[in-house]
């Protein structure tokens, strides 16, 4: 069931717009109306009985047909609806009948990186598994063109300045024994997080990809494939500390 009263950024992204943060800027984009008048107070609470909320000149009404799916994403493509250079994006290797019900990536995967990528249209959710503070691990999968030094290994663990702040702690295991193959583990997800931090040390990667969201794994899904989560593995999402 809806409440009936929520702030407008949680409205819009349970009507299907996208992440709460990506509804911001809807809001401050001078997008959104309210009652016939355009609304820019991001802390505006709806009252989803008695307001009004259009977007595009669409009524806009909370998504009561919740999807989620996995998509492994292979590289070269972008994470976006659309591309203003043509370039494929992860869109292309969805059906229709998804878009039309509102789904859009949970963070995203920049486009030379590969694997396990959600979708949904349940922004609440959404919210859960990109907000830094909920602290939900990712793995991924690293290929380095040399092994991993001792000293870069600890570093990377213990936190690295990226963006004017510090890294969350990270949990780095090697898949061989000459540390060219690894696993790291964060709960935070920076912009090309990841591959900054390895370059950073003078590292080439020669692959990447993310194998675990959470609870969720990749497993044997073919790349470019898509399939929808069961009903255990929505669970055990939705069980995720709030």
């Amino acid at each position: 069931m809806i409440q009936q009263r929520m702030r407008i950024n949680k409205f819009l992204s349970l009507c299907g717009l996208g992440s709460r943060r990506k509804t911001e800027d809807l809001i401050t984009g001078g997008l959104i109306t309210v009652n016939g008048t355009v609304m820019c107070d991001l802390s505006y609470q709806v009252d989803s009985d008695s307001d009004i909320v259009m977007y595009k000149k669409q009524v806009l009404t909370p998504v009561q047909n919740f999807q989620y799916l996995i998509l492994n994403k292979p590289k070269g493509f972008i994470t976006s609806a659309n591309d203003e250079r043509s370039r494929p994006t992860v869109f292309d290797l969805i059906p229709q009948r998804f878009k039309e019900l509102g789904i859009f990536p949970v963070g995203r995967l920049d486009k030379d990186t590969e694997g396990l990528l959600i979708f949904t249209n349940d922004g609440d959710l959404a919210y859960r598994l990109t907000h830094p503070r909920f602290k939900i691990p990712k793995i991924y999968e690293v290929i380095l063109d040399k092994p991993l030094r001792d000293d870069h290994k600890h570093a990377i663990e213990h936190g690295i300045e990226l963006y004017g702040s510090i890294t969350s702690p990270a949990s780095i295991k090697p898949l061989n024994d000459e540390w060219t193959a690894v696993t790291i583990t964060i709960t935070e997800g920076k912009k090309r997080q990841v591959r900054l931090m390895f370059t950073m040390f003078g590292y080439e990667i020669v692959s990447l990809t993310r194998v675990q969201y959470g609870p969720i794994a990749l497993g044997n899904l073919p790349e470019g494939k898509y399939r929808i989560l069961t009903r255990q593995e929505i669970e055990q999402l939705k069980s995720l500390p709030n």
